[in-house]
């Protein structure tokens, strides 16, 4: 009830459980950027349920509350559970709001990281598809150029052949015509 009135006038929606078992269920049913969880709670302690927490919602950031003779525990929330954060009771409602908007802008970096990353990865198959398609378009253009320049060859040789005889063929008729230039 303290972090709903705490959160009341942020633009937050914050979602409560009575008990660890709760709190899993909320997460089973919806996506939740950021879970705080007090380290004594009823059926399992905040710890064992931020580990829990950890393998079913591993993108949501977690934060602990926790006495300050509970310091132990806060270290495995922070190692086994992944937390983000512990906060000391009692806590300091600016200080508290601080680290809970710093775990949404964290939240939300990790999610926009997620999609510019599918969205490179999607693109960058695109552009390799592209090459691909492009090396092989290269490729049949270059065997086509090659079988166009074979023929230019071929027939700029039967050109030269062709010259060389008709340079012969009025050379010859040349010498019938006059017979004292022969063989010039």
């Amino acid at each position: 009830n303290a972090l709903r009135r705490l959160f009341f006038e942020e633009k937050y929606q914050v979602l409560t459980a009575n008990s660890g078992k709760e709190g899993l269920d909320i997460i089973n049913s919806q996506d939740v950027a950021v879970i705080v969880s007090d380290q004594r709670m009823p059926e399992m302690s905040g710890v064992e349920f931020l580990e829990k927490v950890k393998d079913i919602s591993p993108e949501s950031i977690r934060i602990i509350l926790t006495g300050y003779a509970d310091v132990n525990a806060a270290i495995d929330a922070i190692n086994k559970g992944g937390a983000f954060r512990y906060v000391t009771k009692p806590w300091n409602d600016d200080e508290l709001r601080t680290i809970v908007n710093q775990a949404i802008d964290t939240y939300r970096l990790i999610k926009e990281n997620r999609y510019l990353t599918e969205l490179t990865k999607k693109q960058n198959e695109e552009l390799q598809k592209w090459n691909t398609e492009l090396e092989m378009y290269v490729q049949q253009q270059t065997i086509e150029l090659t079988k166009q320049n074979q023929e230019l060859s071929r027939l700029n040789e039967k050109l030269k052949r062709n010259l060389k005889d008709f340079i012969s063929v009025l050379s010859n008729l040349n010498e019938l015509r006059d017979k004292s230039i022969a063989n010039h």
